[in-house]
């Protein structure tokens, strides 16, 4: 679809540039629907929405959104502009799961403190040459280490709005059978936690703090390797919890390189009312890979993700607009991509959101670099472009959270993306 003159124009209003440092959040878009949630079902998203209507009106307990994702969602900018903005109509819940170590440039959390020495060896699964199934947990890392100096730390934050406070904290670790313990050092006081066991099976470790801020250091207690597979973070109070899973250069297909024993029960572990797989902005660039394969993929991941999470809603996120280096157009995958990707989620009744429709179509990139939201490689956002895909995201489900029916078979594949002035 190209973009006309007028349709620039609109969109560059609309896409208002925040101001430098950290981006402001935008006022709701009133006068633009550019892509409607697609659900041929009508109810894919219902657990979704009867989870928020539950805790809006009751005050009580949780809405749990595990979003998975690659380097869009790695940096926790779009998954944390949905939590202040959620945390702000709903509740703040806490900030849910986090990796607590800096292994990769561009992965961090949002409204939480997290350091780490760098002594700690990340394994992952890449995807690439033979097919390895790993334990990676829920998120597909582990950090192990031997040396009682290596440490990881997770604090709240005394500057944000959220994340100040919690009294609620699960500690997940990696089993094995020549496991030494994880000293926990939780405001002072400290615990020994063995992780000796069956070799990659998951141990969860509780605890009940007071409300307020904390700060935790985890470390290797020195009596053998010590792995960790992450941490959560929570709050009694009602309100929303959302857990950032992402992992730049990823495809939806890296999740069937983890354990898939390990992984169904750490993620039932979650209760998720919905999980959201956000990928397609790198299967846009393998244009040698057949479409039947792509699907292929996409229905044993889906299977894998429906028996881990069987009653959750499930959302599908679809590419957003990325452009060839060589002549500046949208990839001629992309709306291969987006069909396929819609062709599954109709098979297991699952929803899906065109974020390239979003950003107005093909060609949207261009639009949105005009209006100083994009990274210099025709790929990424920048701090105020995931903020405006999550205020774009949350326009729609606040329609479904509504009552509004969705899109369903009347969506075209690739469709949507028209900015519309408010009459």
């Amino acid at each position: 679809m190209t973009v006309s003159r007028r349709h620039r124009l609109l969109i560059a209003l609309a896409l208002c540039v925040s101001a430098p440092g950290r981006a402001q959040t935008p006022p709701p878009l009133v006068d633009i629907a550019p892509a409607p949630i697609f659900d041929p079902s009508w109810h894919a998203l219902d657990s979704f929405a009867q989870a928020w209507q539950r805790v809006a009106t009751k005050k009580k307990g949780h809405v749990h959104v595990l979003f998975w994702g690659a380097s869009h969602t790695a940096a926790d900018i779009w998954t944390g502009e949905l939590r202040r903005r959620w945390s702000a109509e709903l509740g703040e819940g806490g900030h849910g799961f986090v990796f607590p170590f800096k292994w990769a440039p561009g992965s961090r959390a949002q409204d939480l403190q997290v350091d780490a020495s760098k002594g700690w060896v990340v394994t992952r699964e890449r995807a690439e040459g033979e097919r390895r199934v790993l334990p990676l947990g829920m998120m597909g890392l582990v950090a192990t280490s031997a040396d009682p100096a290596d440490f990881s730390i997770v604090r709240t934050t005394a500057e944000n709005t959220l994340g100040r406070e919690f009294d609620k904290l699960e500690v997940w670790l990696q089993a094995n059978p020549d496991g030494g313990a994880v000293r926990a050092d939780i405001d002072g006081k400290i615990q020994e936690m063995p992780t000796r066991g069956a070799a990659g099976s998951a141990l969860v470790h509780t605890f009940t703090l007071a409300m307020g801020p904390h700060e935790i250091r985890l470390s290797p207690a020195g009596n053998g390797p010590a792995s960790i597979y992450g941490v959560v973070v929570e709050r009694s109070s009602s309100g929303i919890v959302i857990d950032q899973l992402g992992i730049p250069g990823m495809r939806a297909d890296i999740l069937l390189h983890w354990r898939e024993d390990v992984f169904r029960g750490l993620v039932s572990r979650r209760k998720a009312d919905l999980v959201v797989l956000a990928y397609g902005t790198n299967d846009v660039g393998d244009e040698n890979e057949p479409i039947e394969t792509y699907l292929s993929t996409w229905r044993k991941v889906l299977l894998q993700v429906r028996s881990a999470a069987p009653d959750a809603s499930c959302l599908i996120v679809g590419p957003t607009d990325r452009l060839a280096r060589e002549d500046k157009r949208t990839m001629p995958r992309t709306p291969a991509v987006i069909a396929a990707q819609r062709k599954v989620a109709t098979e297991f009744r699952c929803a899906h959101w065109d974020a390239q429709a979003a950003m107005g179509g093909a060609g949207g990139m261009n639009v949105w670099t005009q209006a100083g939201l994009t990274a210099k490689d025709d790929v990424h956002l920048n701090r105020a472009g995931y903020e405006r895909m999550a205020t774009l995201m949350d326009t729609e489900l606040a329609k479904i959270r509504a009552g509004v029916k969705p899109a369903g078979n009347r969506a075209s594949p690739n469709g949507g993306g028209k900015a519309r002035a408010k009459k």
